[in-house]
């Protein structure tokens, strides 16, 4: 059951990079490495402020 659980979430974060999805695990685990003494966003706040950075850049995000 171990096996399937490992399989489950390592094919979920190679989708999140495929799809360029903010990972909100890792945002977490950043903040308490290189900044420990502020306080993290919520994942709500999080995920707002990548789509914000996501589509409010300035940059074409698209084909055409």
């Amino acid at each position: 059951m171990k096996t399937v659980t490992n399989l489950v979430r390592k094919a979920r974060a190679t989708i999140k990079i495929i799809f360029s999805i903010p990972d909100y695990d890792k945002y977490l685990k950043h903040q308490q490495e290189h900044h420990p003494e502020a306080t993290p966003m919520t994942e709500k706040e999080f995920y707002m402020c990548s789509l914000h950075e996501r589509y409010n850049s300035g940059k074409i995000n698209r084909c055409c």
